[in-house]
C-alpha cells in the first residue's frame, strides 16, 4: 500500500509491506521524501506516527482527532538538493491488544514533517485479531454453535458478542459478551452472560434479566502446543467450564 501527501515543495510518499495486519505483528515499509522545486531545501524533520482514531472526530474535523501510539522520527535537520529524494525504513511492533478495526475507529499512519500529527499524510491501516484469539471464537462457533455477531474495541480489549443457539442446552441466554485479549502472553477472556427467565414480582410474574459473569486467565503453555500452534482443546475445555453458569442445572 502507498499514499502521497504534498507540502509544497516537499512530496512525501509512504510505502508499506502488506494489506492488513494481526495483532502483534510488525508493520514495516519506507518513507520517500522528495524536493520538487529547483532550489536546496531545509528539512527540521520527517516522522512517521502510529496513532488511534475515531472516524467520526476524524470526518468532522476534530482538533485532535489521535490517540498517538508511537512515532519514529527518522530525519532532523536535512538538507534536500533540488529535484532530489531521501528514503527512510521504519517499522512498527504491535501489541498483542492493540486496537483493532471496527466500524468505529481504527489505527491509522501518519507521516511528513515536524507536523506530521496536525498537518500530515495519513493512511488507514486494517488490524485484526491475534490469530490465536481467532481460534479461540473458531472453537465458540463451530464447537458450540454460537454466532458471532460483532467485533469493536473496548477499552483496551476487544469484545466480541455471540449469540447462543436455538436448543435446551441455552433456553434463557440472550447473549454472551467475550471480552477477550493477550497480554504479557496470557490469554485473558471475560465472559458477560446476559440471561432472561420468569420471576415473581410481588404477585405479578414477570420477565426478569440476569447478568452473569466468569473469568479465564490462560498460560501460553496451556493454549499453546509445540510448534506455537493454538491448541483447541484447551479452548474447549475453558469455553465449556464459562458455559456451565449459563446452562439450566436441570435439562429437559
Amino acid at each position: 500500500m502507498r499514499s502521497t501527501f504534498f507540502h509544497q515543495p516537499l512530496k512525501y510518499q509512504i510505502e508499506i509491506d502488506g494489506e492488513n495486519w494481526d495483532q502483534g505483528e510488525k508493520i514495516k515499509g519506507r518513507l520517500i521524501v522528495r524536493n520538487m522545486s529547483n532550489e536546496t531545501v531545509f528539512l527540521n524533520a520527517s516522522q512517521v506516527i502510529l496513532a488511534y482514531g475515531l472516524k467520526k472526530n476524524i470526518k468532522e474535523g476534530k482538533e485532535s482527532p489521535w490517540e498517538l501510539l508511537e512515532k519514529q522520527v527518522l530525519s532532523t535537520d536535512v538538507s534536500l538538493n533540488a529535484d532530489c529524494e531521501k528514503s527512510y525504513e521504519w517499522i512498527f511492533q504491535l501489541a498483542t491488544d492493540s486496537p483493532i478495526t471496527d466500524k468505529q475507529g481504527g489505527l491509522y499512519l501518519l507521516f511528513g514533517g515536524e507536523n506530521a500529527l496536525s498537518e500530515g499524510g495519513r493512511l488507514d491501516l486494517t488490524i485484526m485479531l491475534h490469530p490465536i484469539l481467532q481460534n479461540f471464537l473458531q472453537t465458540f462457533t463451530t464447537q458450540f454453535f454460537f454466532l458471532e455477531k460483532y467485533q469493536k474495541r473496548k477499552s483496551e480489549w476487544t469484545e466480541v458478542k455471540l449469540i447462543p443457539p436455538e436448543s435446551k442446552e441455552f433456553p434463557n441466554l440472550d447473549f454472551v459478551r467475550c471480552l477477550i485479549r493477550i497480554s504479557n502472553e496470557h490469554l485473558q477472556v471475560n465472559y458477560l452472560f446476559k440471561k432472561s427467565g420468569l420471576g415473581r414480582s410481588g404477585e405479578k410474574i414477570a420477565v426478569t434479566k440476569k447478568n452473569l459473569e466468569f473469568k479465564q486467565i490462560i498460560p501460553p503453555e496451556k493454549y499453546l502446543q509445540s510448534g506455537g500452534y493454538p491448541n483447541r482443546a484447551c479452548f474447549r475445555e475453558n469455553i465449556n467450564e464459562a458455559l456451565k453458569i449459563a446452562r439450566p442445572e436441570v435439562i429437559f
